[in-house]
């Protein structure tokens, strides 16, 4: 899209990602908050509906990405914007009835849709195609731009210093570029962390180098995957052996789409559980390859499983999407782990 209006950035995979989860996450938190408490009226005798709070969740969004720089304002807009459009669509019911109805059942079918649909379109925008020299260069300032905030490290600054490499050598600005980054002064290998945060995140790091440096390390991650594909493919197949007797002793009544219900969630399971025994395979030649696999996994489930699953079972099936959600998180760090080991291995 480098066409003189859009230019793209490295870190539209982990934004757009993390605005449809947080999109996902706010909805059924929302749902089942409401739920327990037997969906309460705020305004008096004026109904104040949610999707308006959504609204102004987006709005916020919206300021912050116009009023301020950085990659921690793109997080902060991801996230709020999407608690915000989940806020907002979990109301759909009431624009898709002529009643204006809340409890319309198919409509956590249709919000799921949406989110599948999205998901599609955000893997198009991120899909990994190489970038111009211009937006190799704009991606390096960004993160320089970063750099002035945090105080650079060395692994941020290799970063910065890969980018560049990729960009048009014979440009005065990339020349410009490298000669400034080379000028610029890092925290050091082994600079105490600023904060408690950063001191968190340091010793977390260290246990994950630790934790590979195990012998068994390779054999537990892979059975630790197995075992989730397996337990996810049987808890699957269980429940949907269940409702097969509901279908079958009603097959002359359950419409084709009860029955392509439990068809879709054994397939999309099925599915998730190919990548997840697919990235154990790939586990002892590459990792971050292998992470890549029971990334698809986690999605599979998240994006696929759990839509069949919320059209069969509303919040039943709360508890395995958190889970899925939880263990998307943990592989999204490792794989980040695994590119910030790389590139100090490239530093030696």
């Amino acid at each position: 899209m480098a066409s003189g209006v859009f230019y793209r950035t490295i870190r539209t995979r982990d934004h757009l990602e993390l605005f449809l989860l947080s999109a996902i996450s706010s909805l059924l938190l929302l749902r089942l908050y409401l739920q327990l408490t037997g969906y309460p009226q705020v305004g008096g005798s004026l109904h104040i509906a949610h999707m308006l709070w959504g609204g102004l969740l987006m709005l916020a969004a919206l300021v912050i990405s116009l009023s301020f720089i950085g990659a921690r304002a793109q997080r902060i807009v991801a996230l709020c914007g999407g608690i915000g459009f989940g806020i907002f669509i979990d109301e759909i019911g009431k624009f898709i009835t002529k009643d204006n109805n809340y409890f319309y059942k198919p409509a956590i079918g249709i919000i799921y849709a949406i989110f599948i649909i999205l998901y599609l379109l955000f893997n198009f925008l991120s899909r990994k195609r190489p970038l111009s020299s211009r937006e190799y260069q704009l991606n390096a300032l960004n993160q320089l731009e970063e750099a002035v905030v945090r105080d650079m490290d060395l692994l941020e600054k290799a970063q910065v210093a890969a980018l560049l490499a990729k960009a048009d050598q014979n440009d005065p600005i990339t020349k410009q570029l490298q000669l400034f980054l080379g000028h610029v002064r890092t925290n050091g290998k082994h600079a105490k962390p600023t904060t408690k945060l950063r001191r968190m995140l340091n010793t977390l790091h260290h246990q994950y180098e630790h934790f590979w440096q195990l012998k068994s390390s390779t054999l537990l991650v892979r059975l630790f995957f197995i075992a989730e594909a397996l337990f996810f493919v049987v808890s699957v197949s269980w429940i949907a052996a269940d409702s097969v007797n509901d279908v079958i002793g009603l097959l002359d009544t359950a419409p084709p789409f009860s029955r392509g219900i439990i068809f879709g969630e054994m397939a999309s399971a099925l599915t998730a559980g190919f990548f997840a025994l697919w990235g154990a395979i790939l586990l002892p030649r590459s990792r971050e390859r292998a992470y890549e696999q029971f990334r698809r996994s986690a999605l599979v489930n998240i994006f696929l499983t759990q839509f069949f699953m919320f059209l069969r079972i509303d919040f039943g099936a709360l508890p395995s999407f958190f889970l899925n959600l939880i263990l998307l998180g943990a592989i999204g760090y490792a794989i980040r782990q695994e590119r910030r080991l790389s590139m100090s291995t490239n530093q030696r």
